[in-house]
């Protein structure tokens, strides 16, 4: 863009000098088509005149000085033709001064249909700059709507979850985010079941422990957990998959919608053969885990599981 403004002011300017040479020149050219076309009519009717002198000069002095037709045609032949050939060579050398002043016309004219055509293009390619420009706004809008989408889903399905006693009054004993807290203490008594002797104390508690506690949460509760899963890994998908701008601030945004105790069960879940292959690297991509509370996993040694970028900025 800014190469082609430069060639414009460069042909501009060009053009500006050489239209004060060009009317320079055909103010010069129209001078001498003005002089030489006087000077050749001057002859024109010189020869019009002597013409018509030598013929009256005939007519009456015919019989009187014996002056015959035959001097009259040597007379016209050597002055009058000679006058009037003087006349239409002035005539030509008009022409051809005409010829020059039109051809100096066309060149000026070329160069400002030139600079027609960069001009032109200049105006295209800040029309196709603004089209480029709306377009990319229509489609980061596009993504963000979609994106907004998801996360209105995800929580619409945070907020349907409930549990439920298991017996036949089916009573509700926890709705939406208060469901994780359940499940993260069943995980947590899962855990101690796999400590010998049984212990509230699983520091010690081996990564494979873990996730054989986990899978027996996820087998219990594979209705409502599958599919929270499932969406929350398509948001931070399409968010790493999309070509919007900052993907962080978005992954910032869908990062806030979780609690503590789901960001735990997330933790264990991306380290399950459910999430270890797809979900956990987006994990470590994006820092899911910037604010994730310690002090809730089964074991401080479980956190090297883990990229450090995991839980820090890179």
């Amino acid at each position: 863009m800014n190469k082609l403004e430069t060639e414009i002011s460069e042909v501009s300017k060009r053009i500006e000098n050489r239209q004060m040479k060009i009317d320079t020149e055909i103010t010069e050219l129209s001078f001498k088509i003005k002089t030489f076309t006087n000077w050749a009519w001057f002859f024109v009717w010189a020869g019009v005149g002597i013409t018509f002198f030598a013929v009256i000069y005939y007519i009456c002095k015919n019989n009187e000085t014996g002056y015959g037709l035959n001097l009259l045609g040597d007379f016209m032949a050597g002055t009058v033709s000679s006058i009037w050939s003087l006349a239409g060579l002035f005539f030509i050398y008009v022409a051809f001064l005409g010829q020059k002043q039109q051809l100096l016309n066309q060149q000026l004219e070329i160069m400002f249909s030139q600079l027609e055509v960069k001009y032109t293009r200049l105006e295209l390619a800040g029309q196709k700059r603004e089209m480029a420009t709306q377009n990319k706004t229509l489609k980061q809008q596009k993504i963000e709507n979609t994106f907004f989408q998801l996360l209105t889903l995800f929580n619409s399905i945070v907020d349907s979850l409930d549990l439920r006693r298991k017996t036949s009054t089916s009573e509700v004993i926890s709705t939406g985010r208060d469901c994780f807290e359940i499940f993260y203490d069943r995980l947590y008594n899962f855990a101690k079941d796999k400590t010998y002797p049984r212990t509230n104390d699983l520091e010690n508690l081996s990564i494979d422990k873990a996730i054989d506690a986990y899978e027996e949460l996820y087998d219990q509760e594979k209705s409502d957990m599958s599919h929270y899963y499932r969406t929350i890994y398509h948001i931070f998908k399409f968010i790493d998959k999309s070509d919007i701008e900052n993907k962080k601030q978005y992954i910032s945004i869908a990062r806030a919608q979780l609690s503590s105790f789901e960001q735990i069960l997330i933790f264990y879940n991306c380290l399950h053969p459910n999430g270890i292959e797809k979900f956990k690297p987006l994990i470590e991509k994006y820092t899911i885990f910037k604010n994730i509370d310690y002090s809730l996993l089964l074991s401080q040694k479980h956190l090297k599981e883990y990229k450090k970028e995991a839980y820090e900025k890179q």
